[in-house]
């Protein structure tokens, strides 16, 4: 155990104190424990730190808590990471509100270099559209160092582990309670499983109570450990906005669903693009093209088991140098009148080697 641990417990668990203003404490004495016994008079030379808020730090029943708080979570395997611990993820620390203090169940190492992390979130009353979409992309990117963030609630968050679980993927569940209380409660058994490829993350301590607050807090840490999030369904107000918020706030990319501008459930996710909070993401190509996974090797069996014209060739070869491209610049380009190319462009698509897009754009699948 080193040192400073059991003062930088008591201090996350300080009422009326931050995560920011905790850090900035702990840096001004240069250490927990010497923050811990100062005088109020020099915690008042802090910004932020007023009369009371000095009179109230450093109450012994705290550093008492702190002590029973490391007993239990040894006793239960629990790990805790403080801000200034190696193993800490780095990705958090980037984020002016990462937790001081988080507490993690499993065997995981937040910062193996190359894995990419990619939350998925969404409502609770997911729809099979939902369902679909994270089926297939899941399915799609597992043959890839890819790790599943969610936050074990019912809906899209339990469908991203589930589907993570079924194809050999890590995920992580960050929880809004501490690991007695592990919630919904139906969702244990998942909740065990993770376990074995993955881990539980919180910032809850075992003595604190269930808040509904702490639900809200928890998706900024979603948010904070990904590369990349993505909101699967959401009405027009929902947690799933707020991990996109955090998302955007950390300069981490989001990516939704678009849906019916009638469908209740899809009503936050195109208010995310139509406000270009959000990129619009149709299937798993759009991730495998952002992280510029290689491809090569999908590509090298799609040629082995189909034979392809001069004409269709030409047209996939373009593609595949120019990206998604319009109808009208295609037929420019390849010199071909655009009835030319329909009859090719439709073998292509039945031959499953390129998608039509909305708006007559064609892109390689």
């Amino acid at each position: 155990m080193q040192p400073n641990l059991p003062y930088i417990l008591a201090i996350s668990f300080q009422r009326g104190i931050g995560d920011a203003m905790a850090r900035k404490i702990i840096q001004f004495f240069d250490s927990a424990e010497i923050a811990w016994n100062s005088k109020p008079t020099d915690l008042m030379k802090i910004s932020g730190i007023g009369k009371q808020l000095s009179q109230d730090f450093g109450d012994e029943k705290w550093l008492e808590l702190a002590y029973e708080e490391i007993e239990y979570c040894t006793e239960n395997k629990i790990d805790i990471l403080t801000f200034y611990d190696e193993d800490y993820p780095n990705v958090l620390k980037e984020c002016i509100d990462a937790p001081l203090v988080i507490y993690t169940k499993g065997n995981i190492d937040f910062n193996k270099i190359g894995k990419k992390n990619v939350s998925i979130v969404g409502t609770r009353k997911m729809s099979n559209y939902g369902r679909n979409f994270i089926i297939e992309l899941i399915e799609n990117i597992a043959e890839f160092d890819v790790n599943i963030i969610s936050g074990l609630a019912y809906g899209c968050d339990i469908e991203a582990h589930s589907q993570a679980l079924s194809n050999k993927l890590s995920t992580w569940a960050v929880m809004g309670t501490n690991f007695d209380r592990i919630y919904p409660a139906a969702h244990k058994k998942t909740a065990a499983e993770i376990l074995e490829k993955g881990c539980w993350i919180t910032e809850q301590p075992s003595f604190r109570n269930p808040i509904p607050e702490a639900f809200l807090q928890r998706n900024r840490i979603i948010a904070g450990l990904s590369d990349v999030t993505i909101v699967v369904e959401s009405a027009f107000k929902g947690g799933s906005l707020v991990t996109a918020k955090f998302a955007n706030e950390y300069n981490r990319e989001v990516f939704a669903l678009p849906g019916k501008t009638t469908d209740a459930l899809s009503l936050g996710c195109n208010y995310l693009i139509k406000t270009q909070q959000a990129f619009l993401i149709d299937n798993s190509k759009d991730i495998v093209e952002y992280f510029n996974f290689d491809i090569k090797k999908n590509t090298q069996q799609l040629d082995l088991f189909l034979t392809f014209s001069d004409e269709e060739q030409l047209i996939l070869n373009y593609l595949k140098m120019n990206g998604k491209q319009h109808i009208d610049k295609m037929s420019f380009e390849l010199n071909l009148k655009s009835y030319e190319l329909m009859p090719t462009l439709l073998e292509l698509e039945l031959k499953q080697a390129i998608k039509t897009l909305p708006g007559k754009f064609y892109d390689i699948i």
